[in-house]
């Protein structure tokens, strides 16, 4: 008897709604480094709870010390950046309340944790989800994602597809 594990590999390249609320074009989001797509290519969420979901399936690579921003890999490669909010990095992790670390294996809708949309409005900032793929260039073959409409947290909107893959 092993007491090692492998870990098993999830094989989902499947992007999920990150809150429920509505789904909006990444060019139309605030942030003018997301909008032009200078992280990679992606989308934005505009959340109507506080409910916060794993975009992806895979493995997370980073939870940021202020917590408004996680990373994902998925197993087919693709490196994933969820971003709550514009400029919250100023509130030192005052909304978020995450409940995963580095290292962790996450399914796609998975439930990770709040954001508090009040103390985000209070602040005077946006409160958008920015969903990217920040190896866009050398990794992403194709991103397939539904027209702009209102979805419920964690409900699966598309699919990212790494190059190589079929």
């Amino acid at each position: 008897m092993s007491i090692f594990r492998r870990k098993q590999k999830i094989n989902d390249d499947k992007l999920y709604a990150p809150a429920t609320g509505s789904l909006i074009s990444l060019e139309d989001v605030s942030d003018s480094v997301f909008a032009q797509k200078l992280m990679g290519d992606g989308f934005g969420f505009k959340p109507t709870t506080g409910n916060i979901y794993s975009p992806v399936s895979g493995t997370v690579t980073l939870v940021a010390s202020t917590k408004h921003a996680l990373g994902f890999t998925m197993d087919n490669g693709l490196e994933v950046l969820l971003h709550m909010g514009v400029d919250t990095v100023e509130l030192n992790g005052a909304p978020f309340d995450i409940n995963i670390k580095k290292g962790a294996r996450v399914r796609g809708g998975e439930l990770l944790g709040t954001m508090n949309l009040a103390q985000v409005s209070e602040a005077k900032l946006d409160d958008v989800l920015i969903v990217v793929i920040t190896n866009t260039s050398d990794q992403l073959d194709q991103l397939t994602l539904p027209e702009p409409q209102v979805f419920d947290g964690g409900t699966e909107l598309g699919s990212g597809t790494a190059k190589g893959e079929n």
